[in-house]
């Protein structure tokens, strides 16, 4: 039996807790997940983008070559790990799916997380077409 409880508590105990519970199946946790970049993280896009582009500061090829990338890649890493610790403490299965971030809203990164226990798989994609998200 899924504890989503645990999951979400445990979630919450590592800087994950701005999430939605989506309805889903009984053995499944489907989650939409908001990852908040903090000030430092934005600041070292930011400086990683002037270094690297040559064009000026947040023009078309700035955001969505340096400084949005950037960003996407501390997201899946922070978010990633946490969820891997989380299906090995917790013989979980997991997937999910990162919507990158764009010019217009980049302080937050959404992601789809579906957890289930370890003898159940769902495929994150199959469910996305199936809710039609």
């Amino acid at each position: 039996m899924l504890n989503k409880k645990e999951i979400l508590s445990y979630l919450e105990a590592n800087g994950l807790d701005d999430y939605e519970e989506i309805e889903y199946k009984e053995d499944a946790l489907l989650l939409r997940v908001y990852y908040d970049f903090d000030s430092d993280e934005i600041s070292s896009a930011k400086a990683y983008s002037n270094d690297e582009c040559e064009d000026e500061e947040e023009s078309e090829t700035w955001f969505d070559e340096f400084f949005l990338p950037y960003l996407n890649d501390i997201a899946v890493d922070n978010v990633g790990e946490v969820i891997e610790e989380l299906m090995e403490d917790k013989e979980l299965n997991a997937q999910y799916v990162i919507y990158e971030t764009d010019s217009e809203n980049y302080e937050t990164c959404e992601f789809i997380v579906v957890f289930s226990e370890k003898d159940k798989e769902y495929e994150i994609e199959e469910i996305l077409d199936e809710l039609e998200l």
